[in-house]
């Protein structure tokens, strides 16, 4: 969740959490949860559209833009740097078919307010719009946001659809690469994994969609590129163990976003969305 590492970084944090472990884990913490900044806009989220989206805010103040003026709810989730605009096409292929689709802009990225993000963040602001959209039918996440999403249905989000699209199931081991790369020593990392879990409120592989179950009522969708370079299919295929009775896509070619625009997606998601109402 960060970029490169330079050599200055990894020799100022072996010294400081030497000599001060938990304020090199703290400042390591920060470092690692915020965003600072986006990825740069895919041509398919900027090209003429037949549906426009409304800016809405939603508790707290979060950001997100709205598809759609009638029936059950369907919300989305971007990821890491992510933006709403990503789901435009599932919304162009949702709304005619009767749902309305909202996808939040995750705290600390865009005009939601904050500077951090987290699975557990996601979770509890998804879970806050839920409450205040009523009628929840499905959630759709990218990325990082698809972990938040079966985490916020872990938490008591009340949706029938879950769909995880390009998704860790293991995010709690992106903590120890973090604490790998930027060279924390063994006093520092130990203070780095209790901030984690003090923050997750509970130990963070517990948080992980592979060690959570799916409520009754409640069907799964996971989608991933054969040739994801971000987040590798490793991960999808190891919830086939997890959730067997959730539907598997497995695509090729499409990397880690290009996915969220392609029809060979989109319209078996939204396939996937009408046939649980």
């Amino acid at each position: 969740m960060t970029d490169t590492v330079p050599a200055w970084m990894r020799a100022a944090f072996g010294l400081s959490g030497r000599l001060s472990p938990a304020l090199a884990a703290r400042v390591a913490a920060e470092l690692m949860i915020r965003p600072r900044g986006r990825n740069p806009p895919q041509a398919w989220e900027l090209g003429p559209s037949p549906l426009l989206p409304r800016d809405i805010r939603l508790p707290g103040g979060l950001h997100a833009l709205a598809w759609g003026d009638a029936g059950p709810v369907v919300l989305a989730q971007h990821g890491w740097r992510g933006r709403p605009t990503q789901f435009r096409r599932f919304a162009e292929a949702l709304v005619p078919a009767g749902f309305r689709v909202v996808a939040t802009d995750a705290p600390g990225h865009g005009l939601s307010p904050g500077v951090h993000a987290t699975p557990r963040l996601l979770a509890d602001t998804l879970i806050a719009a839920a409450d205040s959209l009523g009628d929840v039918h499905g959630i759709i996440g990218h990325s990082l946001g698809g972990a938040a999403a079966a985490l916020a249905l872990e938490f008591g989000l009340p949706a029938r659809r879950l769909v995880m699209i390009g998704s860790p199931s293991r995010p709690s081991r992106m903590i120890a690469a973090f604490a790998e790369q930027v060279g924390l020593p063994p006093a520092a990392r130990a203070a780095f994994d209790l901030w984690f879990e003090a923050h997750a409120g509970r130990a963070v592989e517990t948080l992980d969609p592979m060690a959570l179950r799916l409520g009754p009522g409640v069907a799964a969708m996971v989608v991933h590129d054969r040739d994801d370079d971000i987040i590798p299919v490793a991960e999808a295929e190891l919830l086939e163990t997890a959730w067997p009775g959730a539907r598997f896509l497995y695509t090729t070619g499409l990397g880690h976003r290009d996915l969220l625009a392609d029809a060979s997606v989109v319209a078996p998601v939204a396939e996937f969305m009408a046939a649980g109402r």
